[in-house]
């Protein structure tokens, strides 16, 4: 019986809950890292399979496919245990990075990159629930902080290791770098899980569930991710396969709330940490990944900065998710509190948005680190005590599930956050340059022509200078939208209750 193999007491040392952490954080970097990784490369990719016209498919696919299995993953692990769900996600994941690097063609590329995002999607989710498997609540802020560090470096790496290996060695080392490591990965995790117990019941597995998780969330991040190069949430490609998303969404929620064992159990919504929990996560994910984004773009379009230099100067903000992260995990295990950490970490992050919009980017090194770095410990003391909060409210049968989908609220909220600013920013452009005299020069859509004004052709000084005023207002509007989200953020984890952290 399921109850009965569970009810049995774990006990992992110090030194055995290192070396199952050390698989599992492998594990989630490669997942991390393989959807920033293409970023810098894709021009280099496009070229050498002449597929401009499907070029932005290369990172959708991956994000796509590794989004909506997430949920999936997490209740396949509750149903047959953590390490066999786990080690196929691997060995597809592996699997699927050899075919990427043998692609020839630019379909051949995304279909490889479709299934390496099925696995994927089980390296985050089940890791996750993994570690919640061997390391009691009252211990897991410690751990928690490797995770969402973990999860930072991997941003910050992810550019920078594609573009070297585009310019030095080529573009299929992106994805044969994947097979030592994957390998690695599965190695670890198939020693040192084989301790974590396996349900004995057989798995009533809900497939319809799993196809209305998949039918539905596809198309609504399609039509998210078209949002920028639509120019706006108006258009029919936009709202297409939006509305055909939300009909099967529809379906799903009256499916999940007849059905006898739910692929996604409504009920867990009915907890209140869980819901105020994922919430957050969508609010706070919202702004920390559209801000990645949004922040190197201002120090180049708006300071002049290349791409390189301005990737450097993301590296407090990445930096500073990592120290906030860190120091929130280590706090929640000595004081066995969680709650004030997301709270503060959410004030924070609406003080500092604020103040990018006023004071703005590229007055000097000094003020510009200050604001990144403060905004990435802000985050950092959002992300692992949620995590925490959520495992420790949720019962252990629910636990991959659970994890699951507040990383599917997280993963949704970034996709979600990263088009509706850069959507508005669009918007503000083309409203501010339409002000501008001689804005013709800059086609039907000028919004769009100011991201990329580094390859408008007769743009004169004057009107340069007319473009830089408006590209600054519209970066401080864009900020100003995300301390809005933020406020939202720091009112929604005030919900957040505060329960005795499991000590067992």
């Amino acid at each position: 019986m399921i109850e009965e193999v569970r009810a049995l007491p774990l006990h992992f040392t110090r030194r055995e809950v290192l070396s199952v952490l050390s698989g599992l954080l492998l594990a989630m970097f490669l997942a991390s890292l393989d959807q920033t990784i293409v970023a810098t490369s894709l021009s280099t990719m496009a070229q050498d399979l002449d597929g401009w016209s499907l070029m932005a498919w290369v990172v959708s696919a991956y994000l796509v496919a590794s989004t909506v299995t997430t949920p999936i993953y997490g209740r396949l692990s509750d149903l047959y245990g953590r390490r066999p769900v786990l080690l196929v996600s691997i060995a597809l994941f592996v699997l699927a990075s050899v075919l990427c690097a043998l692609s020839q063609t630019m379909p051949q590329l995304i279909a490889a990159r479709v299934v390496q995002g099925i696995g994927g999607g089980g390296l985050r989710s089940v890791s996750q629930a993994a570690i919640a498997d061997v390391v009691p609540p009252r211990e897991r802020g410690r751990y928690q902080g490797y995770f969402s560090s973990v999860m930072a470096i991997s941003n910050l790496l992810g550019p920078v290791l594609g573009g070297f290996f585009a310019d030095y060695l080529s573009w299929h080392w992106i994805f044969w770098i994947n097979i030592p490591f994957g390998v690695l990965a599965l190695v670890l995790c198939n020693r040192n899980l084989r301790r974590l117990p396996r349900p004995r019941r057989k798995p009533v597995i809900d497939w319809l569930g799993a196809v209305l998780i998949i039918a539905s969330t596809t198309p609504i991040l399609i039509g998210i991710g078209d949002v920028e190069s639509a120019g706006g949430w108006g258009r029919l490609d936009v709202l297409l396969p939006i509305a055909i998303g939300l009909v099967f969404l529809g379906w799903l929620i009256v499916h999940e709330r007849e059905t006898r064992e739910p692929m996604i159990p409504l009920r867990l919504f009915l907890n209140r940490i869980f819901a105020v929990g994922s919430l957050i996560a969508f609010t706070m994910s919202m702004v920390m990944i559209a801000l990645i984004i949004l922040v190197p773009l201002d120090f180049e379009l708006v300071s002049g900065l290349a791409a390189n230099q301005a990737g450097i100067r993301l590296i407090p903000m990445t930096g500073g998710t990592v120290l906030g992260s860190f120091v929130a995990g280590q706090l929640v295990t000595r004081t066995g509190r969680y709650r004030i950490f997301p709270i503060a970490g959410a004030i924070a992050m609406t003080l500092l948005c604020a103040a990018l919009a006023f004071y703005r980017l590229g007055n000097s090194a000094l003020t510009d680190t200050l604001l990144t770095g403060g905004l990435g410990i802000s985050f950092g003391f959002q992300l692992s005590p949620v995590v925490v909060a959520v495992q420790n409210a949720l019962e252990l049968d629910d636990t991959g599930i659970g994890l699951s989908v507040l990383m599917f609220f997280r993963l949704i909220g970034g996709a979600f956050g990263v088009s509706l600013l850069t959507a508005l920013l669009v918007g503000e452009l083309n409203a501010g340059a339409l002000t501008v005299p001689g804005h013709a020069v800059l086609g039907a859509n000028p919004g769009i022509a100011l991201l990329h004004l580094d390859q408008a052709e007769a743009v004169n000084p004057g009107l340069m200078e007319a473009l830089a005023r408006v590209l600054r207002a519209a970066f401080a509007h864009v900020f100003l939208y995300a301390t809005v989200i933020s406020a939202l953020t720091a009112i929604g984890s005030f919900g957040l209750k505060e329960i005795p952290l499991r000590t067992s």
